[in-house]
């Protein structure tokens, strides 16, 4: 019979994710408690990673997303990684894209690295996070190597996302290094031999493509968990500084508390689910609280009030998200 330890574990780290497919997320959830066992009996850490390619200087509540998946795993003793995509940065993942995405150089991918870690350990604990930069071993991999890895997957594997099939439709250029993104992503997963993985659902294809190569080196495959997009603050395009309905983890603490309170409704369960510290009985009973008190401006003001400050804290400390919240009343 599992222990309640890892049963919690697997509620708190399964909450939020979503595959498309029940089936899958059913498989996920039962092999996340079969490695917890595995592990408690080896008396080790689930070794647990998020990539992250950089796209820009400044991370949105987005990206935390991830980020806040990871520290849970984190609060339960396991080993995180940060995987800073030094050397995807230079494919471009076209996973979540209907054009190809602008080359960058080197240089400005390494300086916007340290930018990007310094934002993740708002969310993280710095002091129990490995950061490693993919580069370091993305770049020594042999010609010899790549046709190896790329012989384990199908031209039309790779080309059947959904982003790539309408680029095809509509005869835009795909280029070749596209192609190979998810092989250099799933390298990662080997390099670190990772028990768990962590990702947006348009990403599935991407982990999936792991846990193959990893099955190829004889290592147990990684669990993979995805999770939605977060919704921008006008409560329908998924969030994006290119559309300005953004909240941005360096922005002051009132600001920041300012624009959650502006979410529609209706994407609020989201934020519960996706970005609070709570446990999966507390959100779930905020989430009810909100659909019951619809019709109770008063009411669901004050809800509105508790999740933006948890939020807040959750990123820059009670005592920030407690003088946002006094600041916001006047």
């Amino acid at each position: 019979m599992m222990n309640a330890h890892i049963t919690q574990q697997v509620e708190t780290c399964m909450d939020g994710t979503e595959y498309g497919d029940p089936s899958l997320g059913e498989s996920m959830r039962a092999e996340l408690e079969k490695r917890l066992v595995q592990v408690e009996k080896e008396q080790r850490p689930l070794r647990v990673y998020c990539g992250y390619d950089v796209t820009g200087p400044d991370l949105h509540l987005g990206h935390t997303v991830t980020m806040r998946k990871l520290r849970q795993f984190q609060d339960f003793g396991h080993a995180v990684y940060v995987v800073i995509g030094t050397f995807t940065s230079l494919i471009g993942d076209p996973s979540d894209r209907e054009t190809a995405r602008e080359k960058r150089g080197v240089d400005t991918i390494m300086q916007e690295s340290i930018s990007y870690a310094r934002q993740a350990f708002k969310v993280l604990d710095e002091n129990k996070t490995r950061l490693l930069f993919n580069h370091e071993w993305l770049q020594e991999i042999s010609i010899t190597e790549v046709l190896n890895i790329g012989s384990m997957f199908s031209l039309q594997q790779l080309l059947g996302r959904d982003n790539l099939k309408k680029r095809m439709l509509r005869n835009d250029v795909i280029q070749f290094q596209e192609i190979l993104y998810p092989i250099a992503q799933a390298y990662d997963a080997v390099k670190i031999q990772a028990d768990v993985q962590i990702g947006a659902t348009e990403q599935l294809f991407n982990l999936m493509a792991g846990r193959k190569l990893q099955e190829h080196f004889h290592m147990q495959p990684q669990i993979c968990l995805t999770l939605p997009i977060l919704v921008g603050i006008d409560g329908k395009k998924r969030m994006s500084k290119s559309t300005g309905n953004y909240i941005g983890i360096m922005e002051a603490p009132i600001e920041k508390f300012k624009k959650l309170m502006k979410i529609p409704t209706g994407a609020l369960p989201s934020y519960i689910h996706l970005l609070t510290r709570w446990t999966v009985a507390e959100k779930d009973r905020m989430v009810l609280a909100i659909s019951t008190s619809e019709t109770d401006t008063k009411k669901l003001l004050e809800l509105k009030k508790s999740i933006a400050w948890e939020i807040v804290a959750g990123i820059d400390g009670e005592t920030e998200a407690n003088k946002a919240m006094q600041i916001a009343a006047l």
